[in-house]
Order: structure tokens, then C-alpha cells, then sequence
């Protein structure tokens, strides 16, 4: 079973007690993403993944809800 477009949603759960963001996401496109720039999820099911990131690794920019690794 395909997942909608809607239902490809990214969370991003930071907070001001540690430096790293938990990233889940249901899109393979941004898991491709966060690979790419040298992460490795913490865990993975059938079509979501997990990462660990530092929140200084993140920029959050534009109109759009558009997200860019730095």
C-alpha cells in the first residue's frame, strides 16, 4: 500500500535541554535527504525512518514549509 502525499509527513522534536533534533519522517524523499548529508536513522519501520541530528545542522527557511540541511 502507497502512502497519500499527505500522509508522507516529516516531524522535526527539538528543545532547548539538548543540541540534537529526532526527525521522523514518512518520505523517502527526506530520508534520502538526511542519508545524504551523513546521517543514519536511529530506527527505521516499513516506510518511516528516525534520525538524530544536531539542531545546528538545521535551517528552516522560506514561505513555503521548506527545510535545508546546512
Amino acid at each position: 500500500m502507497s502512502l497519500s502525499e499527505m500522509e508522507k509527513e516529516t516531524v522535526i522534536q527539538f528543545d532547548e535541554s539538548t543540541n540534537l533534533a529526532t526527525v521522523y519522517t514518512a518520505s523517502w524523499t527526506v530520508a534520502r535527504t538526511l542519508k545524504k548529508a551523513g546521517y543514519q536513522p536511529i530506527r527505521r519501520t516499513d516506510g518511516a525512518w528516525w534520525f538524530q541530528i544536531p539542531v545546528h545542522a538545521m535551517c528552516i527557511q522560506g514561505d513555503k514549509e521548506t527545510t535545508t540541511m546546512c
